[in-house]
């Protein structure tokens, strides 16, 4: 199993929206929203590195009001 810690930066006032869609995607395990840098932390199980990849690159960025990412894996 391959775990991950996404730091999400999203338009202003979309936090809770991006929160709600991202908890939808398949291998999120949590989603909290917090105050820095970043609106949102996501974390994200897949049973491989490129299945992890897959779930960022093609779910996660592409959620509406997503601007930036930062990927944290567990090692």
């Amino acid at each position: 199993m391959t775990k991950a810690f996404v730091a999400i930066h999203c338009e202003t006032g979309k936090e809770s929206q991006v929160i709600r869609s991202i908890m939808e995607i398949k291998g999120v395990k949590e989603v909290i929203g917090v105050l820095g840098l970043y609106d949102v932390i996501a974390k994200i199980e897949a049973q491989d590195s490129v299945f992890l990849e897959q779930i960022i690159t093609k779910y996660v960025r592409k959620v509406p009001h997503v601007l930036t990412t930062m990927t944290l894996i567990v090692i």
